[in-house]
């Protein structure tokens, strides 16, 4: 082979827990925003509010919570979670906590001059995410993959910034939209509680294949917007979510994407264990849990200067 080959492999990892839009509101401006303005990608899906249900807590057991999942009057999960296991109580210096439950969360949180701290809390949606990062302490769920499954409404970026910014503290336009015209998902929820965000950043991995003539050049003219910029193109362009107006059937040209960079083929995935539907088809993705999202068990959209395709695991290639 003669030349060099330039390739790039990129998974979308949440920088935040799967979070409502009513969260999202309640966050605004709190020390959590810190993590999400990690992110410059983001979508928002829907899908039916989930609860709490036939939850205990066994303090004579190292205080042990179980608990049921449902939706509606419908069984979807069972689970329990071991609190002295848990990353944020173990490692946090408050040896005195209080623990409160109710159909929306599981909070651990101590009091402080008339005030309530958290150190961890769990709703329904993101404990099924923590427990699909294998998280310590939390425990069965083991259905998770087939509950983190939502309609995917819209792929946005931030051009310029953070996803914080762009999509929580400041005004904007499709989750307006969203809130306005989403119908609801299951009778007595609130649209506002059906509705999430996942705020993720791009992981990339670059790859050069040399041929026998060809001179050595690692150069790869990076420029992680213009990344960003493409990845949305792509997803777009393939899975064309509802509130999108802009389908970018023109993919993969594009001015401010890469294809005119010295890539030659690039992959994306999501490397979180999430599903997103769409009235044009459905993307799964998953987790290793020592290479992150790179691997089989996800699909993966392959784009080169031509054509860009959706590939799905266990179909297209082996999981």
């Amino acid at each position: 082979m003669s030349g060099t080959q330039r390739g790039k492999i990129s998974f979308l990892e949440l920088v935040f827990p799967p979070l409502s839009n009513q969260e999202a509101f309640q966050f605004k401006d709190q020390p959590a925003a810190n993590f999400m303005r990690k992110s410059d990608f983001y979508m928002i899906g829907g899908k039916p509010k989930s609860k709490f249900h036939n939850y205990s807590i066994c303090e004579d057991n190292n205080l042990i919570i179980t608990f049921d999942i449902y939706v509606g009057d419908d069984l979807k999960s069972s689970g329990s979670m071991d609190i002295k296991s848990l990353v944020a109580v173990k490692s946090s210096s408050v040896n005195n906590f209080d623990v409160g439950m109710n159909e929306n969360s599981i909070e651990i949180f101590y009091k402080k001059n008339g005030s309530k701290y958290f150190i961890e809390r769990f709703t329904p949606e993101n404990i099924l995410w923590h427990r699909s990062r294998k998280a310590e302490g939390i425990i069965g769920l083991d259905n998770y993959e087939e509950l983190l499954c939502y309609d995917l409404l819209y792929v946005g970026i931030a051009k310029k910034g953070d996803s914080y910014d762009r999509l929580i503290k400041n005004g904007h336009h499709a989750r307006l939209d969203i809130l306005s015209n989403e119908p609801q998902r299951y009778p007595g929820a609130r649209v506002t509680d059906e509705i999430f965000l996942f705020l993720f950043r791009i992981e990339p991995l670059f790859l050069t294949i040399f041929g026998a003539d060809s001179e050595i050049d690692l150069d790869f003219d990076y420029d992680h917007k213009k990344i960003v910029a493409d990845a949305e193109k792509a997803f777009v362009s393939l899975l064309q979510p509802n509130y999108n107006t802009v389908k970018f059937q023109n993919y993969p040209k594009g001015a401010d994407g890469l294809f005119n960079s010295k890539l030659d083929r690039y992959v994306y995935s999501i490397g979180e264990a999430l599903t997103f539907n769409t009235p044009h088809g459905k993307m799964k993705g998953n987790r290793d849990g020592l290479l992150g999202g790179l691997t089989n068990k996800a699909d993966f959209i392959f784009v080169d200067k031509q054509s860009s395709q959706l590939f799905i695991s266990g179909e297209d290639f082996e999981a």
